[in-house]
Formats: C-alpha cells, structure tokens, sequence
C-alpha cells in the first residue's frame, strides 16, 4: 500500500480548497442570477402570471428529475476507459429526447382540453428544455469525471450569466411570463455548448452486456433514492399549504428560501468534492488498500465539510431576525424564527451531503434506496403530526428528522467504510471552541448594540465578519493542521 507524503497531503488540499473556491462562486453566482430575476419577474408580471410560471416550471422539473435517472452519477463513479461515459451521454440523450417528446404531446393535449396558446407555448418550451438539461447533467458528470471541476463551474457561470440577461431584457421588453422560460433555454444552451466544447466527448451508441446491466442497476437506485427526497421536499410545502393556509406557506417558503439559498453554496460543491476526492482515494492505489484510503478521505472531508459549513449555519441561525427584516420587510418578521429552526436543521444534516458519494464510490448503492425510503416515511409521518401543532412545531419536527438522519448517516458510514462515530467526534471536535467562541462574538456584538439602530444587513455581515475572524483567528491557534490545509488552498502557487 502507497502511503501519502506531506506533500501530497498539501496538494490535495490545494486541489480541494481550489476546486471548491470556484465552485462555491458558481453556487453563489447562480443563486444571486436567480434571486434578481425572482425580484424583477414579481414586479413585472402579476400573481397570476407568476403562479403560472411556477406550476408549469414544477412540472417540468419533475420530468427532467425522471429524465436525468441516474445517468450522471453513474458517469461520476465509473472508473474504466473513456468509451464508456460516452455511451451513457449517448442514452442521456435519448431518453432526454423521449421524455421532451411526451411534454410536448401533452402541451398539445392541454391545448385540445382548452388550455391557452400562451400556457401551451409555456409548457413546449418547457419540455424542450428537459431535453437540453438532461444532456447538460451527463455532461457535468464527464467533466467531474475528467477531474475538470473548474471548467465545470465556468460553464455554469456563463449560463447563469447568459440566462439572467436575456430573462431580465425579455420581461423590461414585455415578453411576460415566456421571459422566464426563455432565460432557462438561453442558459441551459449555453451550458451544453461550453461544456461540449470542454469535454470533446462526442456521444456514442453501443452499449451492451454487463455494463448496460451495471448502469440500469446503479442509475435505477439512484433514481429511487433521489425521487424519495425530491419529493418529500415538495411534500412539506404542500402539507403546510394544506393544513395552515396560503400565509402560512409564504412564511415558510421565504425563510425555506433563504436557507436553502445558503445551504446550496455548501451543499453543491460538497457534494461535487466528495465524488471526486473518494472516487480518486478508491482508484490511488491497489486494492488491497482501498478501504483504508477511502476512510482516511472520508475523515478528512468530513472535518474540512463541518470546519467550512458550521460557521454559516450558526451565522443565519443568530442573525436571522437581521437578515429577515433587511433582504424583505417588517411584515415577515415572523419568518426570522423559521430561518434559525430550519438553519440549525440543516446544520445537523450537513454529514447527509455525503450519502450518495459515499456509497456509490463504495460499491454500496444498493442500500440507497432503502435508505431513503425509511427516511422519506420518517419525515412524512413526523411532518403530518406536527403540522396540527402550528407552523414551528413543523419546523421543529425538520431539526428532529435531521438529527435521526445524521444518526442514520453515521452508522452507514461505519458499517460500510468503517468511519466509526467516534473518530468523526475525534476529528472535528478542535473545531468546536473555535466555534463556540466565534458565535459568543456574534451574540455579544448583536446584543451589545441592540439600541444603536445600526443597519439590519450591516449588522448581519459585519458581525458575521468580526465573528469570522475571531473564529479563524482560533483555528490558528488551537488546530495547526486544520488551519494548513484550510489555508494552503488559498497561497499563491509558487511552484507547480
């Protein structure tokens, strides 16, 4: 078995905190793209219209979640010739295809039922851009696969920024609600393109015997697993929607809305980062030492994942009267609690981000699904008892199922990597001083200067700042070896 010099210990480092650098970037780009043009397409189409537009757009989703499959990850995890992503592209794009095809069909049954052209027209492009996304996740996979995470992210900022600049200049130009729809061909198109142009991976048909067998088995459990979440997240809102009314929902969804915000730009190159980092650990070596070298990944993922996301989490869960009443108005004031409840749930989720990575580059996919499954149930029953109980009691109940699913979560890590939960504790816990004591900076500052009348988002970042600081400040000190691998990815390459 190859053991890892200090040397390597530090690229990888590099390469991790690199390649998450401009991932994060994409995340935060794509979510301010979409935020201006929520901002600017409620001003300018009315409720109606808007609803329109989400209706159709959910749908659509929904058909791109099926035509996507498993495709991608299963591009991610293969670690043979290149041929072979290749065919799957080829499949991707099918399916991408059919599955366009049959919105279409039933845009054109609409309209024969009495829909409107406008909804018709609405719901084609729609399904034309099922196909463009489909082909654009596969190909997101290949460029993970290629080790290529920057010219990943690259392509996806120039979506986003192609995107919200035919959105925006479409509705200033009355458009209406096709604007929208307009934007999400105008980005997907320029993904596909840039990305093809990085790839040069042209599609190609064959694919047979094992490996076909091998993708179906592999791309169908993910499908299950991820269609379990998929929909137990709509679930939520609609659980609300129908227990508590429409007030209720717009509470929900805008404190939802803005922690999701903020969990994406962690949660999106986490995830992306552990394909890529496991999947090199298993294939760095022979394979008598593949267990070993994906535990020590895992471990070292896991203490650099909570040392970089739990500052945010605890940021939003004590500034998030700040941020409410800042970013909307007084008149959501009562949204600031849900965004402390549903933060402090995703703080205990945040090991979660790991699952699918973690079992599929382990060669234990199958138990995805299942997984999923009793957590899909789990969360459904707790949602629909705590819904009578008021709106926060629902929220409660999402910390409760993110603390079963981080218990669950550990235990899968130690019965098929062998990551016991005590070497997780192990590993992160120099990490909680610094932590507790960043956050006593953030209570202290905003309590001590609740009668200045300072600026809502002021307080918010400068705070947070300050609290920052204090926080590295106290890696620094107490963890050397945190603070060289969080600091080494960010000095200047002097050497290659």
């Amino acid at each position: 078995m190859t053991s890892e010099t200090p040397a390597d210990a530090r690229k990888g480092s590099r390469t991790v905190l690199g390649d998450g650098a401009i991932t994060v970037a994409e995340r935060v780009i794509s979510q301010a793209a979409q935020f201006a043009i929520f901002i600017v397409a409620a001003r300018v189409l009315g409720p109606a219209e808007f609803g329109l537009f989400a209706l159709v757009s959910a749908c659509a989703i929904l058909l791109f979640r099926v035509s996507e499959f498993g495709w991608a990850p299963f591009i991610m995890a293969w670690s043979g010739e290149a041929r072979v992503p290749r065919q799957v592209l080829f499949i991707a794009m099918i399916c991408g295809t059919a599955i366009s095809l049959l919105g279409i069909l039933g845009a054109r049954i609409g309209g024969g039922l009495g829909l409107a052209a406008d909804t018709v027209l609405l719901m084609e492009y729609f399904a034309i851009w099922v196909a463009l996304a489909t082909v654009s996740s596969a190909q997101k996979g290949i460029l993970i696969w290629q080790h290529r995470m920057k010219a990943s992210a690259i392509c996806e900022i120039a979506g986003e920024l192609v995107g919200i600049g035919v959105a925006v200049g479409a509705l200033l130009q009355g458009q209406g609600v096709l604007s929208l729809a307009y934007g999400r061909l105008a980005y997907q198109g320029t993904h596909l393109g840039l990305s093809f142009a990085c790839t040069r991976m042209v599609p190609l048909p064959g694919l047979r015997g094992q490996v076909l067998r091998d993708l179906w088995t592999f791309s169908t459990q993910i499908f299950v697993s991820r269609m379990f979440i998929y929909v137990r997240l709509y679930l939520a809102t609609f659980i609300v929607g129908g227990f508590l009314g429409t007030t209720a929902v717009g509470y929900y969804r805008a404190a939802d809305r803005l922690v999701s915000a903020v969990a994406e730009i962690i949660a999106v190159p986490g995830q992306l980062l552990a394909w890529t980092r496991l999947r090199l650990a298993r294939d760095g070596g022979d394979e008598a030492g593949q267990s070993d070298r994906l535990r020590r990944e895992l471990r070292a993922f896991m203490k650099m994942l909570f040392a970089i996301s739990a500052p945010v989490f605890l940021w939003l869960i004590c500034m998030s009267d700040e941020l409410i009443h800042g970013l909307l108005s007084a008149e959501w004031q009562a949204a600031a609690p849900l965004v402390a409840i549903l933060a402090l749930s995703r703080l205990f989720f945040l090991f979660g981000l790991l699952t699918e990575p973690v079992m599929s580059v382990s060669g234990h996919a199958r138990a995805l699904p299942v997984f999923t499954g009793l957590v899909f149930a789990l969360s459904t029953a707790l949602t629909f008892g705590a819904v009578h109980l008021g709106l926060y009691a629902l929220a409660w109940a999402q910390v409760l199922i993110a603390g079963l699913v981080m218990l669950a979560t550990l235990w899968l890590f130690n019965r098929y990597v062998g990551v016991t939960p005590r070497e997780i504790v192990t590993d992160i816990w120099r990490a909680v001083f610094p932590l507790a004591l960043g956050t006593g900076v953030l209570v202290a500052l905003d309590q001590g200067t609740a009668t200045m009348g300072l600026p809502d988002l002021l307080e918010a970042i400068g705070f947070g700042l300050v609290a920052l600081g204090t926080y590295l400040v106290a890696i620094w000190r107490l963890d050397p070896a945190l603070w060289a691998a969080m600091s080494s990815g960010f000095r200047k390459r002097v050497m290659s």
